[in-house]
């Protein structure tokens, strides 16, 4: 009788235990991530910071390092996606006489290869040392400071990039000189913060120790462009901005190659938009302009040559 309950009781507890862990859910594993991008990629020991600029479509890093930096020997601090590794690692010094490949492997170990470049800045290259503000509304000024922002007969252009979108934009120039620009932010910038960028012959550098907000619409006076280039006699010159307010607007035609300068009245929208004028039928042509909004004697000008022809 004691046998049969302790073999009933036996039974009993194996089939309950095998209920219990039948009942269980199995463990869910997680899927390996597949992240392997560059987060940021710099050389710490310059003072500032020399941070490179990721291209993560092309797969690429740009650095610009001092003049006469010996770039034989540079150590980068490098950060990349959360799990992943990268080859050579960081903290490594490595030569970049030439541009050196990086692998990142994500946790799942897929790889992706990164190409870094080093360039030595050069004794003439434009360079943005500081700037007057981080935060700024659109259609308001502010300076730039820096050095070679001319050269030769070339002038500086400096150039808003989104950090988001990518997409850019030109500031307007307001006044120039080889060590310091006061520039103004176009109407159509979207709220964001952006990087700038100065541009001396095609040779790009950017402003990497503080970035700049865009906050909203501001109240100052811009001028942007003409919405065409070229032009025939009896056709409206359009002149585009924003907040543009004057008791008496002009424009000032200068010829490029030979002839009279010319001063004709302009008209402003009732948005304060657009400044137009009608070319006159007895306008000489045919001849390029460079052209100089006047506003209440205030001089506005354009960075575009514009093309005047007979009908």
């Amino acid at each position: 009788m004691i046998k049969n309950l302790l073999s009933i009781f036996l039974v009993t507890a194996i089939l309950f235990s095998c209920w219990n862990c039948s009942s269980e859910l199995p463990e869910l594993k997680k899927p390996k991530s597949l992240q392997k991008d560059i987060l940021s990629f710099k050389f710490e020991d310059f003072i500032p910071v020399v941070e490179g600029d990721i291209d993560t479509t092309l797969r690429t890093v740009r650095l610009r390092v001092p003049v006469a930096t010996k770039v034989n020997v540079l150590k980068p601090t490098i950060t990349v996606s959360q799990s992943a590794s990268i080859t050579p690692n960081s903290l490594i010094a490595q030569n970049f006489i030439a541009p050196v490949t990086y692998f990142v492997s994500a946790a799942d170990c897929t790889k992706r290869a990164y190409q870094v470049s080093v360039i030595v800045a050069l004794a003439t290259d434009p360079e943005i040392i500081g700037i007057e503000t981080i935060s700024i509304k659109t259609t308001e000024s502010f300076f730039i400071y820096g050095k070679n922002f001319i050269r030769g007969a070339t002038q500086a252009k400096f150039i808003l990039t989104s950090k988001i979108t990518g997409k850019t934009f030109n500031l307007t120039n307001v006044s120039l000189t080889t060590t310091q620009a006061k520039v103004q932010v176009p109407f159509e910038v979207p709220v964001g913060l952006y990087s700038i960028t100065v541009d001396v012959n095609g040779r790009q550098f950017k402003y990497r120790q503080l970035d700049l907000k865009v906050t909203g619409a501001g109240t100052e006076l811009i001028i942007n462009r003409m919405t065409l280039l070229t032009y025939i006699r009896g056709q409206d010159i359009i002149i585009t901005g924003n907040n543009i307010k004057a008791a008496k607007a002009q424009i000032r035609f200068q010829p490029q190659i030979a002839g009279t300068t010319l001063t004709k009245d302009g008209i402003i929208n009732s948005a304060g938009t657009e400044v137009k004028y009608t070319v006159e039928a007895t306008f000489p042509v045919p001849n390029r302009w460079t052209l100089t909004v006047i506003l209440d004697g205030k001089l506005y000008q354009l960075p575009d040559l514009v093309t005047i022809t007979a009908k």
